[in-house]
């Protein structure tokens, strides 16, 4: 009995220290495995398809050097909503163009003006879905006053047609 009675005097004195250090430890457990949550993520093999890879190698060499070519930019981040349009409207011209991209921008190098957008048209262009995003993109870009020019995939570019088509964009001589 004198070891029960000493057991329960120590457990009135220190019980409630040990009880709070074993729900730190629990806590402090309990957080470090929620730190370890896996998300649902893995990387791409590439950034562009074996079709836009193609394109972009061919069309880095049509444009003057002083054309940067950006791939895979979001309109949002081309254009904007016009200020002064109410809110309700804004959000909703926002939200048209917040999680669509353009293939790829060609902005000059030394200050960074937009000068136009190309989209390259695969056949997956020729879906009602995607001819009314086409019509879309096409006259929000018009809105922008910000050219848009759509080249089909090809297996292979003809580089005099592609400078043809860039010429009244770029200046391209």
């Amino acid at each position: 009995m004198a070891d029960w009675a000493s057991w329960m005097s120590w457990l009135s004195q220190y019980g409630i220290a040990v009880v709070t250090v074993l729900l730190a430890l629990l806590l402090i457990i309990m957080g470090v495995l929620r730190g370890r949550k896996r998300y649902p993520y893995q990387a791409l093999p590439s950034l562009f398809s074996a079709a836009e890879l193609r394109f972009l190698r061919v069309l880095e060499k049509a444009v003057d050097k002083r054309i940067n070519i950006y791939a895979k930019v979001r309109i949002a981040d081309v254009v904007r909503v016009s200020p002064g349009v109410d809110s309700s409207r804004f959000f909703r011209a926002f939200n048209a163009i917040a999680c669509k991209h353009l293939d790829y921008v060609l902005c000059e190098a030394e200050s960074g003006a937009i000068l136009a957008a190309i989209e390259l048209d695969d056949r997956s262009h020729d879906r009602p879905d995607r001819r009314k995003r086409d019509a879309f993109v096409d006259a929000v870009m018009k809105s922008a006053g910000i050219p848009i020019l759509h080249i089909p995939v090809k297996a292979h570019y003809n580089m005099r047609e592609l400078k043809a088509n860039l010429r009244p964009v770029l200046a391209i001589a």
